[in-house]
């Protein structure tokens, strides 16, 4: 190889080091649609475990099987990049929907949207990635863990635990003592027949309508109280605290913010 020859080569391989290679976008424009089912007479819970796409699990006096109508929504050229699975072991049944979302999408990434019908009497566990859930009319122990999105939950006859990461958050019509962990998001909870207790990172709370005691660890945002029958205790880091009609009221740690106390009937009092 001459002079003239190396300094070709040598250029060439610099210029190519030097490349910048852009990927083109995927569309998540494919839909399709699945229905799955499985008797559930025998069974005492269902197992959620979900990616990407909403979630709606609705409980049913009538039914006697789970369905699940999926919506699927990626590209055609990975239509059958998901898993989807709807099983049973022991007394349990157990749904799997989640997609791959990894790479460069333009426009919507690719989500299972999830629609549940199951037997009202059923235990649930939800264990989910992204995007709204909403579940309602279940009497049997719901235990929920959020990545992201809106959580509506309503119309539940047991207790009720929630582990939610971001997003805002929506409880009302719970038999049953409600237990919250919550990273970040506005939090609303109305009537409530039990113990409520929340540990909270950030955002505005506000609750109304607890027939037993409650019980707040706030990091940051306005906390707001109204109707609380039992004890009400609060740690709260900062924002304003706002309390009305309560049974007892004692606050460990007020923070920073205002506090506005009114109608409490039994003890009250504030250590600092």
């Amino acid at each position: 190889m001459n002079l003239a020859q190396s300094l070709i080569f040598i250029t060439s391989t610099a210029l190519l080091s030097g490349c910048i290679v852009v990927a083109n976008p995927s569309h998540a424009n494919y839909h399709s649609q699945q229905e799955l089912s499985i008797d559930a007479q025998t069974l005492r819970a269902l197992d959620v475990e979900a990616g990407a796409g909403s979630l709606v699990i609705s409980g049913s006096d009538n039914a006697t099987d789970i369905t699940v109508v999926a919506d699927i929504y990626t590209d055609r050229g990975h239509a059958e990049n998901y898993r989807l699975e709807l099983t049973d072991s022991g007394d349990s049944a157990f749904l799997v929907a989640t997609i791959n979302t990894s790479g460069f999408w333009q426009g919507d990434s690719p989500r299972i949207d999830i629609k549940v019908t199951m037997p009202s009497h059923l235990m649930l566990q939800v264990d989910d990635g992204s995007g709204p859930i909403n579940i309602s009319h279940i009497y049997g122990a719901v235990d929920v863990k959020d990545g992201s999105g809106e959580l509506t939950i309503n119309d539940i006859k047991n207790d009720l635990s929630v582990n939610d990461g971001s997003g805002s958050l929506t409880i009302s019509e719970v038999i049953g003592n409600v237990s919250i962990t919550d990273g970040s998001g506005e939090i609303v909870i109305n009537e409530i027949d039990g113990n409520i207790d929340i540990d909270d990172g950030s955002g505005s709370i506000y609750v109304s309508a607890i027939s037993g005691e409650a019980r707040f660890e706030d990091g940051s945002g306005d906390l707001t109280v109204r109707k609380v029958d039992g004890v009400i205790t609060i740690d709260d880091g900062s924002g304003d605290i706002d309390v009305e009609q309560a049974g007892g009221l004692k606050i460990l740690e007020s923070g920073s913010g205002g506090l506005r106390v009114k109608k409490v009937k039994g003890g009250f009092e504030i250590d600092q």
